[in-house]
């Protein structure tokens, strides 16, 4: 039985990482270099070179893992396509021509996309353009003020209607611990948002929802001194997006800005 495997058709960066930030072991790729790095214990590293074949979805658990073989069927690294960069792995290890075989032993055939021009194609992690972080600590911080020290002053000082009084700083206490949740999930801004590029395509995705990103309605990405990170403003001069240059795929989403005529600007008077 001949079985088939469809290639992500994913962009490549030089260097980037599987997992990263996402608790448990990293891997670093760079160019033809490999890094594993566990949470405890000393890091190894290995040339793609040395990989024989990539066995594909092999069950692990409830889950599924792809093992990473040298010549001996020594495991060099697993990971998970669900893992964050995980599929730009996959598609790195078939474009430096690592076999892939399924777990029966048999080897995959390659199904790549149709066409022979090839596109862009990545996702980029977002950061937040409201500190939402923030909010939920302050309205934290204002909750507990008023139930350890609004209650007990209110039932001090409080004569005649105890009870509702009581009930007012209770409600005001809850109010200030979920208002900032509540703003958070109606701004599609309580998760990291991301966005990918598929050809001329631009998708952001924010909680549960996505929409398209008209780029014709751009106007340019100012650098924020304050965390180092680019602001993408749109024609009206409101802020769309925010990214780190520091993520893997910045070099290329900056780039696809520029070549769309989107200036970039190195502080925000420029």
């Amino acid at each position: 039985m001949t079985h088939a495997f469809s290639s992500p058709g994913l962009t490549v960066p030089d260097a980037f990482c599987v997992n990263e930030g996402g608790g448990g072991r990293v891997i670093h790729i760079q160019r033809a270099v490999i890094r594993v790095e566990p949470p405890l214990g000393k890091s190894r590293t290995f040339s793609v070179h040395e990989a024989a074949r990539l066995i594909v979805h092999r069950p692990k658990g409830r889950s599924f893992e792809n093992l990473l073989l040298d010549a001996q069927g020594k495991t060099l690294c697993s990971f998970a396509r669900m893992e964050k960069n995980g599929a730009v792995f996959l598609q790195y290890l078939l474009d430096q021509g690592v076999p892939f075989y399924h777990p029966d032993g048999q080897p995959l055939e390659i199904v790549r996309p149709a066409g022979t021009v090839p596109s862009l194609r990545f996702t980029l992690q977002l950061r937040r353009t409201i500190p939402v972080g923030t909010w939920i600590g302050l309205g934290f911080g204002l909750g507990l003020v008023l139930l350890l020290a609004g209650v007990p002053v209110t039932a001090m000082v409080s004569s005649a209607h105890i009870e509702r009084n009581l009930t007012i700083v209770l409600g005001m206490a809850l109010l200030s611990i979920a208002a900032p949740w509540v703003c958070a999930v109606g701004t599609g801004q309580l998760f990291p948002p991301f966005l990918t590029v598929d050809g001329e395509q631009v998708w952001v995705y924010r909680g549960l929802g996505r929409r398209e990103l008209p780029l014709e309605e751009m106007d340019c990405c100012r650098l924020q001194h304050s965390d180092e990170c680019y602001v993408l403003y749109d024609k009206r001069g409101r802020p769309v997006i925010k990214f780190s240059p520091r993520e893997d795929f910045a070099p290329q989403w900056m780039k696809f800005l520029t070549s769309h005529k989107i200036k970039l600007c190195s502080d925000q008077g420029a």
